[in-house]
């Protein structure tokens, strides 16, 4: 019976942790959290670039279509004034009645108010 016993605290000894032991653990436990934020911070700053680059990109592109699309618009505002012009000297006395029927509808509606 002596034997089991001292076999039992023997036991009892290897199954407890010591403070020693503990703060070992504790200060792996500290690194590996330590490189895992390190870890997760990179790969956040790698996202963060990433969507800056596409921002970039979107922004560019979009500011090439608004360039284009402002050219083509004033393109087709010079060529209808062009157009109206030559249509004015082919017909000057159907422009001016135009113009005066035009003043004269927007006489009445203004009269109106």
């Amino acid at each position: 019976m002596a034997a089991t016993t001292s076999q039992a605290k023997e036991a009892e000894k290897i199954d407890y942790a010591n403070s020693a032991d503990v703060e070992k653990q504790l200060e792996k436990l500290s690194a590996e959290i330590s490189a895992l934020t390190k870890i997760v911070a990179s790969f956040g700053n790698g996202k963060l670039d990433e969507a800056q680059h596409q921002a970039r990109s979107i922004a560019e592109e979009i500011s090439q279509r608004s360039s284009a699309a402002a050219s083509d618009i004033k393109d087709r505002i010079v060529a209808a004034e062009s157009d109206l012009e030559a249509q004015i000297r082919r017909n000057p006395l159907a422009s001016v009645g135009i113009a005066a029927g035009i003043g004269f509808i927007a006489a009445l509606l203004s009269s109106r108010r």
